[in-house]
This record gives structure tokens, C-alpha cells and sequence, in this order.
């Protein structure tokens, strides 16, 4: 979603942003997930056949290593270096955890290109102390799970993505302007690299060489681009976010006075956070069918479990108990720091009718034992049968996920009875009959007299469906021991043949 800002004011409040810059996200990954190494690391890729550097640690760039560098001759620079394969979609992964870790700040967090966190603070920073406690609290965090991190708070996306990457990271004033990026070289505009380097061929090296020039000449050698970073990095212009996920309205967050690891604690947190959750919902008259449980740990990440129901539900115990089947699959690792809880999505609570006697409540009782099951089973397990506005018998009812709510109801209702049981493909059988009387059939090697045939019906293939099917003339027939069976006879092509279709209560 894009964030409107003009002067760095959005609908009357001055908006404050934080960069996190990972100058060495790729290798610092590469890390955390491997043993340690102690000679100088680099990641590389294949490029046109050959090998080339992809990522650098601080140890390698000490040595004079840059990404872009042929693999081959870096060998030779320095014969110690450990190279490894880059996973460039385990990195796109890792960081999209990262973002998701890094919701603990504020609800509205995006990726910012592929080594850098956004972080919309407006109105959050207080909640942690200031914009202060913000940076001094998340970049020893991340140093302590291993990650070299710069960081920045400023009026816009564009100030503090240039002060976290070019003036070492820290507080950008209010208000502040073009005036303390003049030092910082060209490329804190974020402008294309082309464009950046002809201006370095000009003698524009620095943001203060640019920014005093008369805009007109700069834009006719150099285009638009470069008149909007100026006004992005001076507060007056806007620069676009998608925040990924976005705000949700149904949420709660806990800041846990210390870290918890234990599934007794863990569970108690999570009481505590769906009881004005569920108040909240309940007031609204909603109910959740869907609950997100993201639990952020002191390593620096995040983990989430999820739960669907098949009704709305505002009971904090039903919900406790479903989530409970799920802390089994928590893994704490050194400790749980931090929760968030929310109903992504929500639906109406339609009131429920009791009977006169008090009787207990056995639809919500099915519908809890069906979440339960689809708990331990997996999402879409569990399945119900709904009536379709069809008439031929195979295609007249249709299974839905019993998690999801009910469609309405058809308008076509067959006022012919129809068998309890119908097979899903229709079982030979061999009948015996005297002229047009059916008296006997035999189905699986057993022989069923019969005493009683009510038939036939007739049902034709549906009009308008592809379906090679042909006509059926279908007849209810009871056996000498009273059960009760549904029967058609058809064309095959040579002659007659015989089926068993269904059986009756």
C-alpha cells in the first residue's frame, strides 16, 4: 500500500520511518545456518558459465574480494577463502522471516530491496520507549543473532534509507530536511546506476554538489528521476511502500517480561491474549475463522501456527483449546520474547435457537469436534455433504470442506425419496424377471428375493452437460428380509444391463 506523505505530515501527524540495512545479509545468513568458519567467506553464483562472486563477508572484503569478482581470481588473491554456492531463494525466504520478525515494531513492515527492512513507526515508536529505545533495542538485537545491521529513523522511506547505508545509521531530526545529507555521496539518492555514474563523471559527487542547482537543466540532461530523489530525500515527496502483510484489525500484542520456553507458559500467555481478543470480537458481534499465532523469539525469529474454525467463534476457551493442539509444534529455541495474536478473518455470530428445555448446544458440539479433528488432521480433512440443484444422482450432492460456511441452499428439490447410502459408481447386477416383473438379483455373490418393486423413474442425462451417460429407468425393490435397495436398468450398446445404485435406511 502507498504511504501519502507531503513535508513528512500524513492526515496532521509528522510520519517517522525506520530503515534496517544488512550490509552483509547474504553471508551473515549463510552463517547462522552453517558452521562457522574462520577463514574469509564468499558466496557465489554462476554467471554466463563461469563463477563469480556473489556476496562478501567483512573478512573477505579486508582481502580486497568484491562481489562481481571471477571466483577463480579471488582463489588466487587469497588461497584460504571458503567459498559456498549462494542460495538466492533461501535468502528471499530468510528475509521475508525477518520482515515478519520485525512486525514486533509496528504492524506496518515491508521488505526494502533484498538486504533492508521499512518499518512504518508513526504512532509506534512510544510504545517501545521512543524512537531511541527503537534503535538501541533492534540493532544489538540482530547483533546478537549474528547479523551486522545499520539502522535509521527519519521523516521518509527515502532519509532513512540513505542514513542508514551512507552515514553509518542513527537519528535523522524532524524536520531536518535536505541539509544533513549534503556530505553523503550521490548514491544515498538510490538513483540508477547509469544515471549515478554520470554524475560522478560531471564532478557531482555529493548530495550538496545537486541539491543546490537549479532543477530545470537537471532534469533536462538527466530526467525526472533525479528531481524526485531530491524531493523524496528533502521530506516533500512521496515514495511508495507495499507492506506485506497488511494491517489487520482483529489483534493483540504481548511484550513478555521474560523469555518463556516452556508449554505451560506459553499457553498462559496465550489466555491472556485471546480474552480481550475475544471481547473485543464478541462486542462487535464477529467471531473468528481464522487465528494467527506469530511468537517471536530472542534469536531474532519468528514463528507462526494458524488455526481455522468452522463457525465464528468469540469463546476464548473453545479457541484456547484448539490452539493448545497446536503448542506441540512450538519450537521455543532459547526463549519466547514476544506474541501476537490475530483473526485475520472474521464473520458474523448468527444467534443460535435452543430448544424450551435447555438442551445442550449440539450443533456448536459438532462443530468443535470437527475443529479438532481438522487440528490433528490437517485443514479441509473433514467434509459434509450439501445438496446441489441437480438431478442426475451422482452430481445431485456435493462435498465441501466442513470448515467453510454453508452455501445457500438450491431451489430445486426433488420430491422423490432417494437412498441413504449412494455408491459412488453404480455395481452390476444380474436380475431375474418374468416379462417386465423383476422377482429375484444377485449382487456380490448373494441372491435377493424380492417381494415388493416400486418403479419405474425415469431420469434422463442433464441437458446441456457433457456427459456420456444414457437414459436410466431407476426402481425401489425391498428383499424377502426387508432391506431396501435402488436399482436401474440402461442401454449399454448390446442390450440391457443392470445396476445397483444405492441403499435405503
Amino acid at each position: 500500500m502507498a504511504a501519502p506523505l507531503r513535508g513528512g505530515v500524513w492526515n496532521g501527524t509528522m510520519r517517522r520511518w525506520l530503515s534496517v540495512w544488512l550490509p552483509r545479509w547474504p553471508t551473515d545468513r549463510w552463517r547462522r545456518r552453517s558452521d562457522a568458519v574462520s577463514s574469509p567467506l564468499v558466496l557465489y553464483v554462476e554467471e554466463h558459465q563461469a563463477l563469480r562472486i556473489h556476496a562478501v563477508d567483512g573478512a573477505a572484503a579486508a582481502e580486497g574480494l568484491v562481489p562481481g569478482q571471477p571466483l577463480a581470481d579471488a582463489r588466487a588473491l587469497v588461497p584460504i577463502l571458503h567459498a559456498a554456492p549462494a542460495d538466492l531463494a533461501g535468502d528471499d525466504e530468510d528475509l521475508t522471516r525477518l520482515v515478519d520478525w520485525a512486525r514486533r515494531y509496528s504492524p506496518l513492515v515491508a521488505g526494502d530491496g533484498a538486504d533492508g527492512i521499512l518499518v512504518d513507526l508513526t504512532g509506534a515508536a512510544h510504545l517501545h520507549g521512543g524512537e531511541q529505545a527503537v534503535l538501541d533495542d533492534i540493532v544489538p538485537r540482530l547483533g546478537r543473532a549474528r547479523l551486522e545491521t545499520r539502522a535509521a529513523i527519519a521523516d521518509t522511506a527515502a532519509q532513512a534509507w540513505a542514513w542508514a547505508r551512507f552515514a553509518g545509521g542513527g537519528l535523522v531530526a524532524a524536520g531536518a530536511g535536505i541539509g544533513p545529507f549534503g556530505p553523503l555521496p550521490v548514491a544515498a539518492l538510490r538513483l540508477p546506476p547509469a544515471l549515478t555514474i554520470g554524475l560522478q563523471q560531471l564532478g557531482l559527487r555529493r548530495i550538496g554538489d545537486i541539491s543546490p542547482l537549479p532543477r530545470a537543466p537537471l532534469v533536462r540532461r538527466f530526467g525526472r528521476e533525479i528531481a524526485v530523489a531530491l524531493d523524496a530525500l528533502a521530506g516533500h515527496q512521496a515514495m511508495p511502500a507495499t507492506f506485506q502483510p497488511e494491517e489487520r484489525a482483529w489483534r493483540r500484542h504481548a511484550t513478555l517480561v521474560e523469555p518463556i520456553a516452556t508449554a505451560e507458559a506459553i499457553e498462559t500467555a496465550i489466555g491472556a491474549l485471546l480474552a480481550p481478543l475475544c471481547t473485543e470480537l464478541a462486542a462487535a458481534g464477529r467471531g473468528a475463522r481464522t487465528l494467527e499465532l506469530t511468537l517471536f523469539r530472542i534469536d531474532a525469529t519468528a514463528q507462526r501456527v494458524a488455526i481455522g474454525t468452522s463457525r465464528p467463534l468469540a469463546n476464548a476457551a473453545a479457541l484456547l483449546r484448539l490452539l493448545r493442539d497446536r503448542i506441540a509444534e512450538i519450537d521455543p529455541g532459547f526463549g519466547i520474547e514476544a506474541m501476537l495474536l490475530e483473526a485475520p478473518k472474521t464473520d458474523r455470530i448468527m444467534p443460535a435457537q435452543t430448544d424450551l428445555a435447555g438442551g445442550r448446544d449440539t450443533v456448536g458440539d459438532l462443530a468443535d469436534l470437527v475443529d479438532r479433528i481438522e487440528i490433528r488432521t490437517g485443514p479441509g480433512s473433514v467434509r459434509r455433504i450439501f445438496p446441489a440443484d441437480r438431478h442426475w444422482p451422482e452430481a445431485a450432492a456435493v462435498e465441501i470442506p466442513a470448515s467453510l460456511p454453508m452455501p445457500a441452499p438450491g431451489s430445486w428439490a426433488n420430491p422423490v425419496s432417494r437412498p441413504v447410502i449412494l455408491f459412488e459408481r453404480p455395481d452390476p447386477i444380474v436380475v431375474e424377471a418374468a416379462g417386465t416383473a423383476l422377482r429375484a438379483f444377485t449382487w456380490r455373490r448373494s441372491r435377493h428375493e424380492l417381494h415388493r418393486v416400486i418403479g419405474p423413474e425415469r431420469v434422463e442425462p442433464e441437458w446441456g452437460w457433457d456427459t456420456p451417460e444414457r437414459t436410466r429407468d431407476y426402481y425401489r425393490v425391498e428383499d424377502e428380509a426387508g432391506r431396501r435397495f435402488w436399482v436401474f436398468v440402461t442401454a449399454d450398446g448390446e442390450g440391457l444391463a443392470w445396476f445397483i445404485h444405492g441403499l435405503f435406511a
